[in-house]
């Protein structure tokens, strides 16, 4: 824990004073409450679902957040907003590869043409959470040869060198009691546990076997997705664009990251922005993801298990 503390108190040293910080929160707070208001992921960008201008909405959406902190924060500075070439293509590439990632939607018709109808939403969902080994994970890979290969830090921080779990364990074990106090909260139980729309009850049914294996084969793929998560917003989002734009990487994707939860419980959203930020800093000093993996996926679990006690 001292380790993740001393991050903390060395990211702020010298860094933004409190009143941009305040900005640029209040910033983001008007970002959340005027989607929330307006609905405008819901009720208007997936009004484009499965349409390709829908990745382009999706992807400028969560660039629009980002780059209006990522100015603030600049100005603040008295820096020049004038950003290199290199900038500006892995931004463009960035938030593409997040809009396509998220608005995906085509192979949805290819699962339904190759499975029986009552498995077919237990098996999109499934594949669903593995989709962004292609849209993630592999678009990042060739960022990485093309802008970053020599530097020694894997892709973007997946890397298992020089992890120490321990500090992380005693995060999230501070994080528990906190997730179970919202889970009281309004609209958690109307979105958790995500397995209740997976329709795993009927995938087991139909094929004759425990629901038991499919809420662990749902759980396992859903958890796993947050290691494409970390590996866009700590990974490519905090270490791949440190070298450009050092500590002034963090408060931007913390942003950007709020938009991702958009959809989910408006606490959620919220809480989002702080967590982002704290694995933010810890992903800059360490130059790895795995501990913000493994608070991240830690987190969602103990949302599913709470969500499955309360309406068991």
């Amino acid at each position: 824990m001292k380790k993740l503390l001393y991050y903390f108190k060395e990211f702020h040293k010298g860094y933004l004073s409190f009143k941009m910080y305040i900005i640029c929160l209040l910033f983001i707070a008007a970002l959340i409450t005027v989607n929330y208001i307006f609905d405008i992921e819901d009720g208007y960008i997936d009004e484009y679902r499965g349409r390709i201008l829908r990745y382009f909405l999706l992807g400028g959406y969560h660039a629009f957040g980002y780059l209006s902190v990522l100015f603030i924060v600049l100005v603040s500075q008295g820096k020049s907003v004038k950003l290199s070439s290199e900038f500006w293509i892995k931004i463009v590439l960035g938030f593409l590869i997040v809009g396509t990632d998220r608005g995906l939607y085509g192979y949805h018709d290819i699962i339904k043409s190759l499975t029986p109808y009552p498995a077919y939403r237990f098996t999109d969902k499934t594949v669903f959470y593995s989709m962004s080994f292609f849209t993630i994970l592999i678009p990042l890979s060739l960022i990485l040869w093309a802008y970053d290969k020599n530097r020694n830090e894997g892709l973007y921080g997946l890397k298992f060198t020089s992890v120490d779990f321990r500090p992380y364990f005693i995060l999230l074990l501070i994080m528990i009691p906190l997730v179970f106090a919202a889970s009281f909260g309004e609209g958690f139980i109307d979105y958790y546990p995500t397995y209740k729309r997976a329709g795993g009850a009927i995938f087991a049914t139909y094929y004759g076997i425990n629901e038991w294996i499919c809420k662990i084969i749902y759980e396992t793929s859903y958890i796993s997705s947050f290691i494409y998560t970390e590996l866009f917003f700590r990974g490519f989002l905090v270490i791949g664009l440190t070298r450009i734009l050092g500590k002034n990487a963090i408060l931007p994707m913390a942003a950007t990251y709020a938009v991702v939860h958009f959809g989910k419980p408006p606490l959620e959203a919220v809480s989002s922005v702080f967590g982002g930020y704290l694995l933010g800093i810890i992903a800059f000093y360490s130059r790895n993801i795995w501990g913000g993996v493994f608070v991240h996926s830690g987190i969602a679990l103990c949302m599913e298990i709470f969500a499955f006690i309360r309406t068991s």
